[in-house]
Parts: structure tokens; sequence; C-alpha cells
């Protein structure tokens, strides 16, 4: 798995560097994925599919900036990954911050990479940032930013292992229609 993380930490530099942003909405654009809001609200947040070699990401638009922001990044990382499952397959909901998928875990590491930048989380480390503070600064929730914090610690840059737990139910949890999660918070 070492093998496996270590080329999705490289595909999303590489990434980072033929776009030229971090921005995953531009960045599936700019792939050809055709991105479609839900018409009706639904508890869903997300979703990628392949249909006749066209690719879609399916979304909804009625969540906060912050949480869409991470979905796309995670259907990014489907997008680039898991192709051809979502062709082969019914439509699917992948659950975000689903430790126990692999599928799942390289779509959350992809969007903890794209989202994150190394040098930008190390800097506020070493000002003595706490982990909620952390991920209030890169707009993320913080289970991706233990996801981050977690990969660097195995890549071997200089901060602490984390002993926490993931909540793993966390983007599940989320309800798509609950007006709380149409602001950022």
């Amino acid at each position: 798995m070492n093998q496996k993380r270590n080329l999705i930490y490289n595909d999303v530099q590489k990434l980072i560097a033929h776009h030229g942003t971090r921005d995953p909405r531009t960045i599936l654009k700019e792939r050809n994925v055709t991105l479609i809001p839900f018409k009706e609200k639904t508890k869903l947040l997300g979703m990628y599919k392949v249909i006749l070699r066209n690719k879609f990401v399916f979304f909804n638009p009625f969540i906060d900036e912050r949480i869409l922001n991470m979905v796309f990044a995670h259907e990014l990382g489907h997008d680039i990954y898991h192709y051809d499952l979502a062709k082969n397959e019914e439509m699917i909901e992948y659950e975000l911050f689903n430790i126990t998928s692999s599928t799942e875990l390289e779509a959350n590491l992809f969007a903890s990479h794209l989202l994150i930048d190394d040098n930008e989380l190390i800097e506020y480390i070493q000002e003595g940032k706490c982990y909620e503070e952390l991920a209030s600064i890169f707009n993320v929730n913080i289970n991706l930013m233990f996801f981050k914090l977690n990969e660097m610690y195995r890549m071997g840059y200089p901060i602490n292992r984390l002993d926490v737990c993931y909540d793993s139910k966390f983007f599940s949890e989320i309800d798509g229609t609950d007006k709380s999660n149409h602001e950022l918070f």
C-alpha cells in the first residue's frame, strides 16, 4: 500500500503542476468531466460515474462550499484511479472518509494531497497551530486534515505521529438536506 500511497502523492503533484491549480472543480472540467447538480435536495453529497465513455460527477449543490470542494477533490480521485470501476458498476455512492475501503482510502488520500499544501502546512505546524486551526485554515474537515498529517508523518516529514482516530463515517453522517450544512462553519 505504501507504493500506491507514494504514487497518489506524486500524481497529485504532477496534476497541480500540469493544471496550475489545486482547485478540483477546475481540474475536473479541464479533464472533460461533466459536473451535474442534483435537482432535488438529497442526503447524497456526490458520486462519480462513467456512462458511454463520458465522465460525470453528480453533486449536491445545496451543501456549503467547503464540503463541496472536498467532494469534488474526492470525486477527482475516483476519476483518476477508478475510471474502470465507475464504468462497469451500477450507480454507486462512494462514502467519503470510509477508511476500510481501498477505493475510498485512495480517493481520500488524493483529496488530502490536492487540497492541503505540504509546505504551508509545515509552516502552520511550526507556529503551533492545533488540528482544528489547521483544518480551518485550509478550509477542510478535520478528518481530511488527519489523513494529510498521517501521510506526511509516513513520508518522513518532521511532525509528530497522530494518535487520533478518524471518524470514518463523517461524510455519511452529513445530511445534504440539512440547512445547517448549507453555510460555511
